[in-house]
């Protein structure tokens, strides 16, 4: 009897010490996995939606960028009216620090007419070759830069004339949440579909820009614009731009 009553606390210690180191492991392997979640939730896939109105109408962005190491792989679908585009790129980050960010995008994309309208010859399908296109964008303290340089080749589908495309421009940080700049958006005829077209400088517009953020991750740009390039008979005022809404996640 006096055996079992000197065994009894030692195994009532014995059973506390392991339920104290059981316990002591299970948080730890908690506290580790939420640590290992945290990292791949940083490094995981970001994403952004955009929403664009201008002289096009409006249109429906959608991208993500995968991150590979030292770049990632960027894609995106845009979409206007009946026309799809999806675009893969490479993103290139050549610096990064506190002060100083550049990064470059080059991208090819394919469009899709997925519906041709009444009356039109241009059978539904792959309508266009939008490659290469190089996206840049630098940010320096107050200061942000975005670039946009696009080709598109469609002619070989006998849609439209091949056109070169650029936008940019650069702000400057007045606030925290509004920064304001000169922006210039360029289009160019390479290349007609009929004989008589006339190649060259088709669209100059001249204007300035203000981003707006609204809340974590959402940014409103708002460009006017006025176009250098009317026809003298033209009874356009040259008034033009955008507004845009910009979510990333």
């Amino acid at each position: 009897m006096k055996t079992k009553t000197f065994w009894l606390p030692q195994l009532l210690a014995i059973v506390c010490i392991l339920t104290v180191g059981s316990v002591s492991m299970v948080f730890a392997d908690a506290h580790e996995m939420a640590e290992e979640m945290e990292m791949e939730e940083e490094a995981g896939v970001s994403g952004w939606f955009r929403t664009d109105t201008d002289s096009l109408g409006t249109q429906i962005w959608f991208g993500g960028s995968y991150p590979m190491g030292s770049f990632s792989i960027d894609s995106d679908i845009y979409v206007v009216g009946n026309f799809a585009e999806f675009d893969l790129g490479i993103g290139i980050s050549a610096v990064e620090s506190d002060s100083l960010s550049l990064s470059f995008i080059p991208m090819v994309g394919i469009g899709f007419e997925y519906a041709n309208d009444e009356g039109d010859p241009t059978p539904n399908g792959p309508n266009s070759l939008i490659a290469p296109q190089l996206f840049t964008y630098l940010t320096a303290g107050s200061i942000y830069f975005e670039s946009w340089i696009q080709l598109f080749f469609n002619t070989p589908f006998d849609y439209d004339d091949d056109l070169f495309y650029t936008r940019d421009f650069l702000l400057y940080s007045i606030t925290d949440n509004i920064a304001i700049g000169p922006q210039i958006e360029v289009g160019a005829i390479l290349a007609g579909l009929e004989e008589e077209t006339e190649t060259g400088l088709d669209s100059l517009v001249i204007g300035g820009r203000i981003n707006m953020n609204y809340g974590e991750n959402n940014t409103l740009g708002l460009f006017v614009g006025y176009e250098t390039q009317l026809d003298e008979d033209s009874e356009d005022t040259g008034l033009t731009g955008r507004m845009t809404f910009v979510r990333t996640w």
